[in-house]
């Protein structure tokens, strides 16, 4: 048992564990049984019935495809509803299943390639809310050269996030608070390789020296660690790019997009991570968070004075 189901309370464990029986129950089912049998019912209630965000949703679609018609963006949000449920359902079913179901489930075309150009030293891995991010971190199954070190934000419920580290811990992959992950690179950067996993698509903490990038027809402001560590020690950066194959089951590649010797210029490295998820988002729109509350944060006025 961790430290932080240390400090539950015991109404607390005894709900941890109840909650851990159901996942993992509902992790063993067959892929049909979760994805259809369950999957289309909760894709109702949330699409139709509780309208999870309706409004959230429908004005980021409206911000980001103005050339859109309203019948295309009702039909975005419909499928963004069917992605949303299978990746509720897929977080789920990694609930204490072996390496190789997660394999079978996330399959990645190009590590061997990968392996040959950072010849067995560290990366960082950049991905986002799109497709299904929580299979990202399967890489650590297909690479164990590296140390999978997955960077995750620490949820302010006890008990959920001791559920969700329970649900992502697996083979070869180690959580560590975003707060915490400079501190632990250094800390352990000469012990063994480490491939970093990030997810950098989300709102960032406001700060008056914000970079702010083209993303959508919006100006955008990204978590830039990722950056900051790569310029710092020298360390490639790789997008995930993932492709759903069918319900449950999805391709992953990674696109190098720093090789942790070009001399680039402040804030590229985020500017070419933007455009690579820019291309995916628009290539299959459901597929993002757009239930995120995404742009919170309103640009200086004289990037706002700026048409697109």
């Amino acid at each position: 048992m961790s430290q932080m189901s240390d400090r539950l309370s015991w109404k607390q464990r005894l709900g941890l564990e109840t909650l851990w029986i159901i996942c993992r129950g509902f992790a063993l089912l067959p892929r049909i049984v979760r994805h259809h049998v369950f999957g289309y019912p909760i894709y109702l209630i949330l699409c139709y019935v509780v309208h999870y965000r309706r409004n959230v949703i429908m004005t980021n679609l409206r911000n980001s495809f103005p050339e859109k018609s309203e019948k295309e963006l009702k039909r975005i949000c419909r499928d963004f509803y069917r992605n949303l449920t299978e990746q509720i359902i897929n977080t789920i079913s990694q609930a204490g299943i072996s390496d190789k179901a997660l394999m079978r489930r996330t399959r990645f075309i190009n590590t061997d390639e990968v392996q040959k150009e950072v010849d067995g030293g560290h990366l960082i891995c950049i991905t986002a809310h799109y497709g299904s991010w929580e299979g990202a971190s399967t890489i650590s199954l297909y690479m164990p050269e590296q140390r999978m070190v997955a960077v995750y934000h620490k949820l302010q419920n006890k008990l959920f996030d001791e559920l969700m580290k329970r649900i992502r811990q697996h083979t070869n992959v180690e959580l560590v608070t975003m707060q915490r992950t400079m501190r632990h690179f250094v800390e352990n950067r000469n012990i063994r390789p480490m491939l970093l996993g990030l997810i950098s698509d989300q709102n960032p903490v406001f700060r008056p020296n914000l970079h702010w990038h083209k993303f959508l027809h919006q100006w955008s402001a990204f978590f830039d660690g990722a950056e900051v560590m790569a310029l710092k020690y020298n360390i490639p950066v790789y997008y995930y790019s993932t492709r759903r194959v069918k319900a449950g089951i999805y391709e992953g590649e990674l696109i190098r997009i720093y090789d942790g010797k070009e001399d680039v210029a402040e804030h590229e490295i985020m500017e070419r991570y933007v455009r690579a998820l820019e291309k995916d988002i628009i290539a299959n729109p459901p597929m993002w968070m757009w239930s995120h509350r995404r742009w919170k944060h309103i640009p200086p006025k004289e990037l706002q004075e700026i048409k697109f």
